[in-house]
This record gives structure tokens, sequence and C-alpha cells, in this order.
């Protein structure tokens, strides 16, 4: 072998080595925002909690008849809030592992979130689909715990936990952009059922006034409460979107495109989470 031909070699050497060496150290600041910005976002109890309470909001305006069936339905609703709150508190916990595995820090992982399976499995809320999903999810959360997984297992957390991730926030976005819109709208029509025939009984100019002013200030507030669950909604669309931008990016996390996309999605959740608080 000549000079050239061995200073070829070594080129060819310092080459795989940079490669090696610059995938190792890739930058991964855009995940660790995306994740914590997702992880903060994700947990919106306040909604859920009025959820709750909507038939009890809606009681002051169907007739006797209603008040009982409206009062079986908070019953249920409030067993349906603790499972709910368990898949918000499921998504931030893995949110906050990706984060972590990310920053190559040490997963902690909330050990008691571990009745979330005893909770899940089996209750219907979403179909056996979602509660296996819900399992999987879990089950991996404390897989990454006990075996001490670091920023080297990054890839193989997203490329295991894409699928089932996306069946559980999916599952919670169908429950909030359906159900719980569907509720505001119950509501607003008995609202408005209720205040029409009062303003039509009353010979007041003065009450009808009145009761018009109510009416608004009430459709009001419910308008803003199924803005911040439309809100609620897009966020954990964005969430899942921006998981799935990452699974198909698992090869080079550090990509510029990569960063590029997942700070538009870290930037879309803020502009929501501040659309609710503003709600």
């Amino acid at each position: 072998m000549d000079i050239q031909e061995s200073r070829l070699g070594m080129v060819r050497w310092l080459i795989v080595l940079s490669s090696i060496v610059i995938g190792g150290c890739a930058d991964l600041s855009a995940v660790q925002e995306f994740a914590a910005t997702s992880a903060q976002s994700a947990e919106y109890e306040r909604l859920l909690d009025q959820y709750v309470d909507t038939p009890l909001r809606e009681k002051r305006f169907q007739p006797a008849d209603q008040q009982a069936r409206l009062d079986e339905i908070v019953r249920a609703r409030t067993v349906q809030r603790d499972r709910l709150l368990l898949r918000q508190e499921l998504i931030v916990e893995y949110m906050k592992a990706i984060g972590e595995l990310a920053a190559d820090d040490a997963v902690e992982f909330d050990r008691g979130i571990g009745k979330i399976e005893d909770a899940v499995v089996g209750n219907g809320l979403a179909g056996d689909r979602d509660a296996d999903a819900f399992s999987a999810v879990s089950k991996l959360l404390s897989r990454v715990v006990a075996d001490a997984w670091r920023k080297g297992k990054l890839k193989a957390l997203v490329t295991e936990s894409n699928a089932p991730f996306q069946d559980v926030v999916g599952a919670l976005r169908t429950i909030v952009g359906r159900d719980f819109t569907a509720d505001i709208e119950n509501e607003k029509q008995a609202m408005i059922g209720y205040y029409e025939t009062l303003i039509r009984e009353s010979r007041d100019s003065a009450g009808i006034a009145a009761l018009r002013e109510w009416e608004e200030e009430r459709l009001s507030e419910a308008d803003a409460r199924a803005r911040a669950d439309s809100c609620y909604a897009g966020i954990l669309g964005k969430i899942a979107s921006g998981h799935q931008r990452l699974y198909d990016g698992r090869d080079d996390l550090g990509s510029k495109e990569l960063v590029r996309q997942l700070k538009l999605y870290s930037t879309d959740v803020q502009g929501l989470v501040k659309a609710i608080r503003n709600d």
C-alpha cells in the first residue's frame, strides 16, 4: 500500500469516527423542549372538573322530571373523571420520560401511577384497544425506570411506544372533542329553552331585559368552556403528531428538519395553552 492509499484509508476512518461522535452527541434540545411543553400542557384537571359539573349546571335549566337523570350522569362522571385523569397523568409522565432521556438523565417515574392498569383495563371507557394501549405504555415506562434507560435508549422508547401512545392520546382527544363538546351544546340548548320560556311568559320589560342579560352571560360562559375544550383537543393532537414525527425521524433525532418541526409543534402547543388561560 502506498502513502496515498494509506492516507485515503485514514481519512475514511476519520469520517466514520466523526459520524459516530456527532451522532452520539446530537443536540436533542428541541426534543427536550417539545417533551417539556407537552408534559406541562397535557394535564388540565380544570377541564375535567367542568365536564363532570356540566350536568349539575344543566339541572337549573331542566324541569323536575329530568333531575334524577342528571344526578345519575353526575355519579357516572365522577368515576369517569378519575379514569380520564389517569390518562392525563400517563401522557404527562411519558412525555417527561422522553425529555429526561433526551437530556441523558435518569427517568423518574411516579410508581404510584402503576394503579393505571388496574383502573383502566376492562373498564370499557374507550374499548379494549384503548385499555391494551394504556397498559402497554404504562408497562414500558415501568421498564424504562427499572432498567435505568438513558439517552441511548430514546430511539427504542419512541419506536416501541409510538403505536400504543397514539391510541392513548387519540382516545382522550376523541372524548374531549366529542363528549365534552356535545355536553356543552346540550347545556346551551337547555339554557336557551329555559330563558326563552321565562321571557315569553314575562310582562315586565325590565325583567325581560335582565333575563336577556343573564342568558347572554351564561351562553358566553358556555362558549368559553367550549373554546377551552377545543384548544385542549388541539393540544392532544399536536402531542400525538409531534410524537409521530419523532417516530418517523427516530434514526436521526438531531436532524435540522426534525428540530424545525418539533419547535413548530412546541410553539403551537404554547399558543393553545395561552388561549385556554385567556378563557
